[in-house]
């Protein structure tokens, strides 16, 4: 479908929104398999028939028992397309493709591929509630920086390369281990031109300028994830990334001290990001204790 090309796409699936099956046929149109993966047990009635519509337009289902994190439920869905694809799209349940992304991902690796560059993913140029993607030029290759995990183009012999998703980070920076992972293996992430993903990171907030951009909030559970999370990737690659560990950082103490000055109810995302700042410097891995 994407010129000779076999891609299959996986999405982790968890209490969905309506607006799953939409999601869902705008990727089907465009790659030759797509798994979801049932994070849960015990689905509502109404998950089960947002699960029962994407089926019977061609999606493929695989269930876990349990709620096991995004990094599992990427790596399910892996093990579900069993290698009988050229590129894998990991691809978030409340993301929605313009026609003719997956294509133009597949040209840009092929051009960056041409151009003598070792690919280790292909990223979109615009994610909406987060903006253009750092990216700089190259001998005419768009070399990307950190990317997110939703709209994001891996060959398979990269991921055989460079491993699985980390699932014990459960979720929260499971994108950002594999992407230093694959730089350290010496790959590099390229930017398709010119495409767009939509994309929700968490609700949106009013800002401080009036007309300006929103202040984007996560659930308060996801700052433990982040802080958390942040300490152990901090470990992990710090010393060999220096400069993504202070941009990292940076970027986490800037986002909580806006928001916990500009949006009510800062009191439990500070008690979530304290506690994940304790698990991490405890060493505590997977799903938070209730």
């Amino acid at each position: 479908m994407s010129g000779g090309a076999r891609v299959g796409c996986v999405v982790p699936v968890f209490r969905p929104g309506a607006d799953l099956p939409a999601g869902v046929a705008s990727v089907l149109q465009q790659v030759d398999d797509v798994v979801l993966v049932l994070d849960e047990a015990d689905p509502a009635p109404a998950t089960e028939l947002l699960l029962d519509h994407c089926v019977a337009e061609g999606a493929r289902l695989v269930r876990h028992d349990d709620n096991l994190g995004i990094g599992a439920a990427l790596n399910s869905g892996l093990r579900a397309l069993d290698g009988q694809t050229d590129f894998v799209l990991t691809l978030d349940q409340d993301s929605r493709l313009e026609d003719g992304y997956v294509a133009e991902l597949v040209a840009a690796h092929r051009f960056a591929d041409h151009h003598g560059v070792r690919v280790g993913m292909v990223a979109p140029a615009v994610v909406e509630s987060i903006g253009r993607m750092s990216a700089r030029q190259e001998d005419a290759v768009l070399v990307g920086g950190e990317p997110i995990q939703s709209g994001l183009l891996v060959p398979r012999a990269v991921l055989e390369d460079v491993g699985d998703f980390d699932d014990t980070l459960f979720i929260d920076g499971v994108d950002t281990d594999f992407y230093l992972r694959a730089l350290d293996a010496g790959y590099t992430c390229v930017v398709a031109p010119a495409t767009r993903i939509g994309h929700r990171l968490g609700d949106a907030h009013a800002g401080p300028v009036r007309r300006g951009p929103a202040l984007v909030v996560a659930a308060d559970f996801r700052y433990f994830y982040q802080w958390r999370n942040l300490v152990r990737l901090l470990r992990r690659h710090a010393r060999r990334h220096p400069g993504w560990a202070a941009h990292a950082v940076w970027k986490a103490v800037r986002h909580l001290g806006i928001v916990t000055v500009l949006v009510p109810g800062r009191g439990p995302r500070l008690s979530a990001a304290a506690a994940g700042l304790r698990a991490g410097v405890a060493g505590r891995e997977g799903r938070a204790e209730a």
